[in-house]
């Protein structure tokens, strides 16, 4: 538990635990499937940390790097938007990409150049638009951020929390509409 430096209350902090289905719906969370989509990803070779908007997340030898393709071939792999994924929460979220007659288009192709390959992601999430700021923890993150209002705080299919724009949430999850 964190210390506020003006109080001496602890600091709450959400981190990742066995939530069920009934205790997110009660507060608040709605679940989104995913659209399927294609994103590249590879082993890491060597301990990393990716910063983020609002953190620096830290990954380890085997864990996964996904890499979002936007038809722009980048010099350098960190200018791609990427984040990554502990090897063994990938495994469970994450399938080939099993589309036929997929052919990778340049930046694809870039990026197998290094080790990557496609897949999709196939579980949803649960998701709540923050009232408030809350402290976070997620499983790539070393210590708690404060994730400020109007982010989406999401709960993957393992309990675990991690923050997401607006934008990236609908990119990445089918959202009924505003209508």
């Amino acid at each position: 538990m964190l210390i506020s430096k003006r109080e001496t209350q602890p600091i709450q902090v959400l981190r990742q635990r066995n939530w069920t289905e009934d205790e997110l719906k009660a507060k608040g969370f709605t679940y989104f499937p995913p659209i399927k989509r294609r994103v590249m990803a590879r082993v890491i070779s060597e301990d990393t940390n990716i910063e983020v908007t609002l953190e620096v997340l830290s990954a380890g030898v085997g864990d996964i790097i996904i890499y979002v393709v936007d038809n722009v071939i980048h010099e350098n792999l960190e200018e791609y938007e990427h984040w990554p994924v502990r090897r063994d929460l990938f495994r469970r979220t994450y399938k080939p990409w099993d589309e036929p007659g997929w052919k990778p288009n340049e930046a694809e192709m870039h990026l197998v150049m290094h080790g990557c390959r496609p897949y999709y992601k196939y579980k949803g999430v649960w998701a709540l638009k923050l009232p408030i700021g809350i402290y976070v923890q997620s499983l790539e993150s070393p210590e708690p951020v404060l994730i400020p209002k109007g982010r989406w705080l999401c709960i993957g299919s393992e309990g675990e929390p991690y923050n997401m724009s607006e934008e990236n949430l609908r990119t990445r999850y089918v959202i009924p509409s505003d209508d």
